[in-house]
């Protein structure tokens, strides 16, 4: 099994570049990871829009579907790179989506594949659907843990 996924390196402070993190963000599970990346990603320099922390976002208030799509792609429009979790059974098709639009407005991709099922053989080897990854791949790379995600970003802001 590889690396703890929330383990991470610390790497030099200041970057400016705005990071869209895409993940389900439903279950406990989901929103603890959400939070453990996102405060990794922030002690690096970065800034996060995450959609979880969205008031309408949090559960306790009604929400609006229009109101989700605007404020989502709005964040997705103001980011400089896309991160994609793409660990579940079945890709979010929020995620999906939200991808879609990035890679149509021309964002860099970066996606994060932590499950550990991706390094079976035949039968137990998690499949993911070649179209998700293939649009990822087209702009940018599927790292496996924090600490290649960190070292990818930091490629990317040494190559701009």
């Amino acid at each position: 099994m590889g690396p703890n996924p929330v383990d991470f390196i610390c790497l030099t402070k200041g970057m400016f570049m705005k990071i869209y993190w895409a993940n389900s963000i439903f279950s406990a599970a989901d929103r603890h990871f959400n939070e453990l990346c996102v405060k990794t990603l922030r002690e690096n320099g970065y800034t996060v829009l995450n959609p979880q922390e969205n008031t309408f976002n949090q559960g306790a208030i009604e929400c609006n579907a229009n109101e989700v799509f605007s404020k989502d792609t709005e964040m997705i429009q103001e980011c400089d790179i896309f991160i994609a979790c793409i660990d579940q059974e079945t890709i979010d098709c929020g995620v999906a989506c939200e991808l879609g639009i990035a890679w149509t407005i021309n964002k860099k991709l970066l996606g994060l594949y932590t499950d550990c099922r991706q390094f079976r053989k035949g039968e137990g080897k998690m499949y993911k659907n070649p179209y998700v990854t293939g649009c990822i791949k087209s702009r940018g790379v599927i790292v496996t843990n924090i600490n290649e995600l960190l070292k990818e970003l930091k490629d990317i802001e040494k190559s701009e």
